[in-house]
């Protein structure tokens, strides 16, 4: 192994966490005046060529799955499929993004419908193109972005996977242009952006879930000490993604993922069974034609389809952003438990299998509650617009004792799909670490620190600065990702004129 020092490594980036989270829970009004400006002028900058790079990765991943490479196998040829399909794609989705969907599910497209960011003579019908607009914020691009972490970190090529070792790649490009001494400190550098990106994105999450989780028992159980409600609330999640992350793999990460999943198709169910289905079916087509329409000629000159083109730094560029910074723990996951599978099947479950959950979702959840709205003028639109983490509950109270069921299930399904998140997310950064098999004391350093920067987070009760804290580390991390692109291609050519 080229970094040998993993000790240092992992002390030094969860020294740093703890000492930036502290910092933040001292000074918190340096985290809205002074960081959040850098990040805001860092979208504006950036946001628009990193979405059209995403827009051509998406493209390129369908074409590498029809394409002779889409034939081999993750891993290697002597690798085998170490989980089943199901087991599969439940891990992929909760360590993808699950839990915003259940924070997202009715806020976001209804947000969009209220305010429409895309010009109405493009895009004629607001509730189509509100759920079309978030299926580019949360569909096929994002999972393809992920996939492509997985690719390149997968072994597809003998050198740029090694063993899901993020550096390999950029060490692939620096070849012959460093010493040894340098390689190793640059591995470790990358290790640590890359750690930095996992560690704050998660905790962006983090915040998000309990800020929603909070309002929930506020709502059903009238708690009224905000901040005690959150730290009992991340206490839990603590525990539960502690408790996962130790049984490991099989018995804790994959056992969850698949009550994630029978929970969340619970939901859907029992929710169909007491709405209409008629406009939920209208708004499934008609957004997923505005979705259509966006991916294949709208998403490449972005700004033209909006009113406002800054809209774009607070909302598109902001969770594509997000999804860099998860990128390094999800592909890595991804490359770990995909190992075996043939290169287009590993696409089509990264890729569309989410992004057809993802249309399914929001159709049922905001198509079922803005319809709701619309027929018994309920107030659930003005909710969402007064405090976006009331929507769900608003709605649900409409439905009686079945929504009391409602709301109860979609918080025990936000909390183990948070936990889902971060206990892969922890097994990662001690793998990236070299931790992975040593001193179980970073586990529980990790797990603490997680929950006691997201507690901080909380305490602002500040949702935009959220998304702020979620993408710092994925800014920096974008120049390592773009080398990772350019050593990936550069081994596949070699290899494939050898």
């Amino acid at each position: 192994m080229l970094f040998k020092n993993t000790n240092q490594l992992e002390k030094t980036a969860l020294f740093l966490c703890i000492v930036l989270s502290i910092i933040a829970f001292l000074f918190p009004d340096a985290l809205t005046l002074q960081l959040q400006p850098v990040i805001n002028q860092s979208l504006s900058l950036l946001g628009a060529p990193f979405f059209v790079l995403v827009n051509v990765l998406l493209v390129a991943v369908l074409v590498i799955a029809i394409s002779p490479i889409g034939r081999r196998k993750m891993g290697g040829e002597q690798a085998t499929v170490e989980f089943n399909l199901f087991g599969w794609l439940s891990m992929l989705f909760a360590a993808g993004m699950g839990s915003g969907l259940i924070f997202w599910g009715i806020a976001e497209p209804a947000l969009h419908t209220i305010n429409s960011p895309l010009k109405a003579e493009l895009f004629g019908d607001p509730q189509s193109s509100g759920l079309a607009l978030t299926l580019v914020n949360w569909g096929a691009h994002a999972w393809a972005l992920y996939a492509v972490f997985g690719l390149v970190l997968g072994g597809l090529s003998s050198r740029s996977g090694q063993s899901g070792d993020i550096s390999a790649p950029v060490l692939s490009v620096s070849q012959g242009l460093l010493t040894e001494n340098w390689q190793i400190k640059l591995s470790f550098t990358i290790k640590l952006v890359a750690i930095f990106a996992i560690f704050f994105g998660v905790v962006g999450t983090l915040a998000n879930s309990t800020l929603l989780l909070r309002k929930g028992l506020e709502i059903k159980l009238g708690v009224e000490s905000a901040l005690f409600s959150g730290l009992i609330i991340i206490s839990l999640i603590v525990v539960l993604y502690t408790l996962s992350a130790k049984l490991g793999l099989k018995k804790g990460i994959q056992a969850l993922s698949k009550l994630n999943v029978f929970i969340a198709f619970a939901l859907i169910v029992w929710l169909l069974i007491f709405v209409p289905i008629q406009p939920i079916i209208d708004t499934a087509i008609g957004g997923s034609w505005d979705y259509i329409q966006l991916i294949t000629s709208g998403t490449w000159h972005f700004a033209n389809q909006l009113n406002n083109p800054e809209w774009a730094n607070g909302w598109t560029y902001n969770y594509y952003f997000w999804w860099l910074a998860w990128g390094p723990f999800v592909g890595v996951f991804l490359a770990k438990i995909s190992q075996g599978r043939p290169v287009w099947q590993y696409i089509l479950g990264v890729v569309l299998v989410p992004t057809l959950v993802t249309i399914l979702w929001f159709s049922v959840f905001s198509g079922s509650a803005i319809a709701w709205d619309a027929a018994h003028h309920s107030g659930i639109l003005e909710a969402i617009q007064s405090d976006y983490t009331q929507g769900l509950f608003v709605f649900f109270e409409q439905l009686g004792w079945q929504g009391a069921v409602l709301v109860w299930a979609s918080l025990l399904l936000l909390l183990i799909f948070v936990a889902t998140s971060a206990d892969s997310a922890i097994l990662v950064i001690r793998q990236l670490s070299g931790a992975s098999q040593v001193k179980s004391w970073s586990l529980y350093g990790w797990a603490i620190a997680l929950g006691l920067c997201g507690y901080v987070l909380l305490v602002q009760n500040n949702e935009p600065l959220n998304r702020s804290i979620a993408i710092v580390g994925a800014i920096p991390f974008l120049v390592i990702f773009l080398l990772q692109l350019i050593g990936f291609v550069k081994e596949l050519l070699s290899e494939t004129k050898s």
